[in-house]
């Protein structure tokens, strides 16, 4: 039973959309993120520091909550 060529470039072709939807499906927001894992340390993007401003609204708002 011999195939033929036009039955192989649609199965080709199809494969290749397969393959090309399949990379494109990742979500970017799944990218870069850390796969392996080490017991006890956080191997994800550091923290930004806190502005001086975002710092005197904690204090102040602890400060109420210790009052009321």
């Amino acid at each position: 039973m011999k195939v033929s060529d036009g039955l192989k470039r649609i199965a080709l072709a199809g494969c290749v959309a397969a393959v090309g939807l399949a990379l494109g499906g990742c979500r970017e927001s799944e990218q870069d993120r850390v796969l392996m894992f080490e017991k006890g340390k956080y191997l994800g993007k550091p923290d930004q520091p806190l502005s001086d401003e975002t710092i005197d609204d904690l204090r102040m708002r602890a400060q109420q909550q210790r009052s009321s």
